[in-house]
C-alpha cells in the first residue's frame, strides 16, 4: 500500500467532497503538488502548513490524507491586504501551474524562504522574483544573460515576449511597443521602486498567462500593483 509522510506541506486549495470531507491540494517538499482526500468537518486554511501522511491502495489513486495543521501564514497577515494577497496568489499559482506529483524540492525551499520573508519591507520585490523562479522551474525561464540582438549586456531594458530573451535599450528602442520592459532588479541585485514592481509584475504575469496551463491570473494579484 503506497504512502508517504509529509512535514511542512503548504495548503494550496481545498474543495468540498460530501458533508465531512475535502479534496485538498498540498505543495510538498518531495512529492510536489499532491492531492488527496481529507476527512474532516473543516479544512485547514489555505496558506497554512500541515503535517501527517498520505495513503492509498494504489499509487495512481487520489488517496487519503491524515493531517494536522501546524502553523498558518494567513493568520499573520489578516490585516495586511498586500501581504495576504501575495500569499493567496502564490498558493493559487502553484495549484494551477505545477503538474501533479513531480519533485520540486529546490523550488519548495525557495518558496518556504519567501514565505518567511513576507514580513520584510521589500516583500513585493521578492514576490516578483519568486514568480520569475516559478517560470524557471516549469521551463519558461527568462534569459537575461545578454542582449538577444547583440547589444550592450550592461544596458538590458526589455524582454522579447516571443522568446523570453533580454534586449538592450539601444537595440530595443525602435521596437519599444512590442517588447516588455525589464526592471533592473530582475537580473541584478538592485532596489525596486513601485514602478519597477509594476513592470516586473507585468512581465512575469505575461509569461504566466501566455506560456503556462493557467487559464487566467488570480484576480487577487491585482492588489499587488
Amino acid at each position: 500500500m503506497p504512502d508517504f509522510k509529509t512535514q511542512n506541506a503548504l495548503v494550496l486549495s481545498t474543495r468540498r467532497l460530501g458533508e465531512r470531507s475535502f479534496v485538498i491540494s498540498l505543495f510538498t517538499r518531495d512529492n510536489g503538488r499532491h492531492l488527496g482526500v481529507l476527512q474532516k468537518k473543516e479544512p485547514p486554511q489555505i496558506g497554512s502548513f500541515v503535517e501527517g501522511r498520505w495513503q492509498a491502495r494504489l499509487i495512481d489513486q487520489l488517496g487519503t490524507y491524515y493531517l494536522e495543521q501546524s502553523s498558518s501564514f494567513s493568520i499573520r497577515f489578516l490585516d495586511d491586504k498586500k501581504r495576504l494577497a501575495a500569499l493567496t496568489c502564490l498558493c493559487a499559482l502553484l495549484d494551477n501551474v505545477l503538474p501533479e506529483r513531480q519533485n520540486y524540492s529546490e523550488f519548495y525551499g525557495a518558496t518556504l524562504k519567501f514565505l518567511h520573508d513576507l514580513d520584510e519591507g521589500d516583500f513585493l520585490k521578492k514576490y516578483v522574483l519568486w514568480e520569475k523562479d516559478l517560470l524557471q522551474t516549469i521551463g519558461f525561464g527568462l534569459d537575461c544573460s545578454k542582449c538577444a540582438g547583440g547589444g550592450d549586456a550592461n544596458d538590458l531594458a526589455y524582454i522579447s515576449p516571443k522568446t523570453g530573451r533580454a534586449v538592450s535599450r539601444k537595440v530595443g528602442l525602435p521596437y519599444h511597443d512590442k517588447l516588455l520592459e525589464l526592471p533592473l532588479f530582475l537580473f541584478k541585485d538592485a532596489e525596486a521602486s513601485e514602478i519597477d514592481i509594476r513592470k516586473g509584475l507585468n512581465l512575469t504575469g505575461f509569461f504566466l498567462s501566455t506560456y503556462t496551463s493557467i487559464k487566467s491570473l488570480p484576480k487577487i494579484r491585482e492588489q499587488l500593483y
